[in-house]
C-alpha cells in the first residue's frame, strides 16, 4: 500500500511537471519565415531584420539563402508591428580574386548588393507579426521602385 501511494504521487508529480512545461511561461515569440525576391528572382544571400516599429523590445534577424529565411529558436520574433530591413546579394556571373587569406589565384563569385537602400537602411517596409502561431511573410521587392516620399509636417 505504501509503495503504491509513492508510485501514484510520483506519477502525479510527473504529469503536473509535464503540463507546466508544455503550457508554462513561454516567451511568446513566434517563428517567422518566408521568401524574398528582387525583380522576381530569389536573393542569393543576405540578411533580414525585424525591429519593433515603436522602438520598444528586441530586434531580431537571420540569414537569407536562396531567397528563403526563417527566424526561429533564439531568432524567433516577439509579436507586434515590425520594421523590416533586407540586405541582399546576388552573383554577377563573374569570378574575382578572393584576396587574403585565400591562396593566390583563388577565385570566388562576385557578389553585388541587389536590394535598394529604401528596403534596408531607410526601410519603411512593415509587417504585423501575429501571436500564437508561425507567421509567413514573403517580400517581392522591385529594384526600380522609387522610395516612398517623406511626409513633411511643417
Amino acid at each position: 500500500m505504501f509503495g503504491s501511494r509513492l508510485t501514484q504521487a510520483g506519477l502525479c508529480s510527473l504529469v503536473c511537471t509535464t503540463i507546466l512545461m508544455c503550457s508554462g511561461c513561454g516567451d511568446g515569440k513566434v517563428v517567422v519565415r518566408g521568401m524574398i525576391t528582387v525583380d522576381g528572382q530569389p536573393i542569393d544571400e543576405g540578411s533580414i531584420s525585424l525591429e519593433p516599429a515603436d522602438a520598444q523590445g528586441p530586434t531580431t534577424g537571420g540569414m537569407i539563402k536562396a531567397g528563403k529565411y526563417e527566424l526561429a529558436g533564439n531568432a524567433a520574433v516577439v509579436p507586434g508591428k515590425k520594421i523590416v530591413r533586407i540586405v541582399g546579394l546576388r552573383q554577377t556571373g563573374k569570378m574575382i580574386p578572393a584576396g587574403p587569406p585565400a591562396p593566390k589565384g583563388t577565385l570566388i563569385p562576385e557578389m553585388i548588393q541587389c536590394v535598394p537602400i529604401h528596403y534596408n537602411d531607410h526601410s519603411q517596409l512593415q509587417v504585423d507579426v501575429t501571436p500564437g502561431k508561425a507567421n509567413k511573410h514573403d517580400f517581392q521587392l522591385d529594384s526600380k521602385a522609387l522610395p516612398p516620399k517623406a511626409i513633411s509636417q511643417y
